[in-house]
């Protein structure tokens, strides 16, 4: 791309064009910096007067944002190197201005120029970034809920996972997790729903920070069930737990009081165990048991989960919790 035909060669605007687009030393045709600088190139033929390119600087803008937001790269790296470009370009203008008559005008346009480039690639990179990184998540949120469906079913799961990507543990968590109506829910019609979803989207924010982005959930505003994986204990990167610390901190953020129970085994067991664990559930909260992190023994639990390794003792730490065996 160069300057459009019918423009003035000489004119600040056609000078700036040629200065982003010259690449700078030190990168090639595929960095960040060289490609925003080009974006930017599109935004000033396509803005400045009499543009011949209408809409060529939003796509290049809007594509390029999108690539970048796929590939995960952060909306702040993607912003800031647009705004180091701005600055670039008007420290060119600046350098540039000819002393002449006309020298300010000329810097004032230009100036003008850059900032509705600022606002364009702004405005649409982060519109086109923000679409696209919502995408992927539900892309993500579709193909986990998927496959913790086929681990809960034991059908279909190393197909799965190999169209997915996500990785299978030897072992996992199964943690059978029951959440209250929130006193928002508690009224009629739609306000209802809305607090419902409301709260269900605070727990999963929740567990995500302590259980990793691993742990899979099929949950809804009632509960459900979070599958989280046990691989091989390291001391550099501790495997998440759903521990009775973590059911409080969840608790606190969905303002309602949770009741859990959790079993630990090998993944081909997890159809078994959940079951186990909601039935458990169900027999806890049936015989108005306080809500609290209740963990089931097994004596089958596989020795390369960590669960199974716990001391005999209570989850946490307060008067009410307990664990409970075959029994129960």
């Amino acid at each position: 791309m160069g300057t459009q035909a019918g423009t003035d060669i000489s004119s600040p605007e056609a000078k700036l064009v040629r200065f982003l687009m010259r690449r700078r030393r030190g990168t090639n045709g595929a960095d960040i910096a060289a490609t925003v600088r080009h974006c930017l190139a599109e935004a000033v033929q396509q803005l400045q007067p009499c543009g011949a390119r209408p809409g060529a600087g939003a796509d290049a803008v809007a594509g390029s944002a999108a690539r970048w937001a796929r590939e995960g790269v952060a909306l702040e790296t993607v912003l800031g190197a647009y705004h180091e470009g701005i600055r670039q370009g008007l420290e060119f203008l600046a350098d540039h201005a000819d002393g002449n008559d006309g020298a300010a005008a000329e810097l004032l346009a230009g100036t003008q120029l850059m900032v509705r480039v600022l606002e364009l690639v702004t405005v649409t990179a982060s519109a086109a970034y923000l679409d696209e990184h919502r995408l992927v998540a539900r892309e993500h949120q579709t193909a986990a809920q998927t496959l913790v469906s086929a681990l809960l079913s034991g059908h279909g799961v190393s197909a799965l996972a190999r169209r997915t990507g996500i990785a299978v543990a030897p072992a996992y968590q199964v943690v059978a997790l029951a959440i209250p109506p929130h006193p928002e829910e508690r009224g009629a019609g739609i306000g209802a729903v809305s607090a419902g979803r409301r709260k269900l989207r605070r727990v999963q924010a929740a567990l995500a920070a302590p259980l990793g982005s691993r742990s899979l959930s099929l949950l809804s505003a009632d509960g459900g069930t979070v599958l989280i994986p046990q691989d091989a204990a390291s001391a550099f990167a501790p495997t998440p737990t759903m521990t009775g610390e973590v059911l409080e901190v969840v608790g606190e953020a969905a303002e309602v009081h949770l009741t859990a129970a959790v079993i630990c085994g090998s993944t081909e067991r997890i159809p078994e165990l959940a079951g186990r664990a909601h039935d458990v559930l169900d027999h806890i909260r049936g015989s108005g048991h306080p809500p609290g992190l209740y963990r089931i023994t097994d004596g089958s639990e596989t020795g390369g989960c960590d669960c199974a390794q716990m001391p005999h003792r209570p989850v946490v730490d307060a008067p009410n919790d307990v664990r409970i065996g075959r029994s129960a």
